[in-house]
């Protein structure tokens, strides 16, 4: 007859983080399924299927942008994964083996320019696309653009526009 063990079990090791995450993977937005396809239980937010189209990055931080951006990539085919901030970004993208980042600048934690350095610093993270996106006019985010090294900007005057510039990226090799 065996005896339960009264040890808890061992701690799992933690994988190393890149330099775009701020924080370990436990406190990152989790990734589930929409809900048209998730159980009841399960948060409505980030990951949905479409096999024809490469997975695209949303993070903003304000709710009602981010999910109006990935409705509309979604209505497109896409398979949109969301974070409400840069904390997990890396994870995400190596896990789910992202390609496309729309990245919103003006974010609390650090703006979205920033980000996009240091994604084109890394060796892992430094061949994605990112469209850099602002309430501000296209016109105003060219400059940034090019600061940047970012492969697109919009406003989200017209995110009609989106769907339209995500594949344009999707079909391109950086």
């Amino acid at each position: 007859m065996s005896v339960p063990s009264s040890r808890s079990p061992a701690p799992r090791a933690r994988q190393p983080l890149d330099s775009a995450d701020e924080a370990s993977p436990a406190s990152a937005a989790p990734l589930s399924r929409s809900p048209a396809s998730a159980p009841a239980s399960t948060p409505a937010s980030t990951l949905t299927t479409a096999p024809a189209n490469p997975p695209v990055l949303v993070i903003d931080d304000s709710e009602i942008a981010r999910e109006e951006v990935s409705r509309v990539l979604r209505s497109a085919g896409f398979q949109v994964l969301a974070l409400p901030s840069p904390i997990g970004a890396t994870q995400a993208i190596v896990r789910h083996q992202v390609r496309i980042v729309v990245l919103d600048v003006f974010m609390p934690t650090i703006r979205g320019d920033r980000l996009l350095t240091l994604f084109r610093k890394n060796q892992r993270l430094g061949q994605l696309s990112v469209i850099l996106m602002s309430g501000h006019s296209e016109r105003e985010l060219e400059q940034l653009k090019l600061e940047v090294q970012a492969d697109a900007v919009l406003s989200k005057r017209h995110l009609e526009r989106l769907p339209a510039l995500v594949q344009r990226l999707a079909g391109k090799e950086r």
